[in-house]
């Protein structure tokens, strides 16, 4: 099993936060005004843990994955 950080886009508010603590992860993308997960992150566990923590409206989590 793999985790991989999410994001619920409904409760997101775009504070930009998470792109500000793990620019690795999380990117904004201008042309949706939405927060979007990095495909084939690596070695960024402890910086989506940070973002997890720091997240005003609690909307990062971790998914399981095959």
């Amino acid at each position: 099993m793999r985790r991989m950080a999410t994001i619920d886009l409904g409760c997101c508010s775009g504070c930009l936060g998470c792109v500000e603590i793990a620019p690795e992860v999380f990117r904004y993308n201008p042309d949706t005004g939405l927060i979007e997960v990095v495909e084939g992150f690596a070695d960024a566990e402890q910086l989506v843990e940070e973002a997890i923590c720091f997240c005003p409206e609690d909307c990062i989590c971790w998914e399981e994955t095959v």
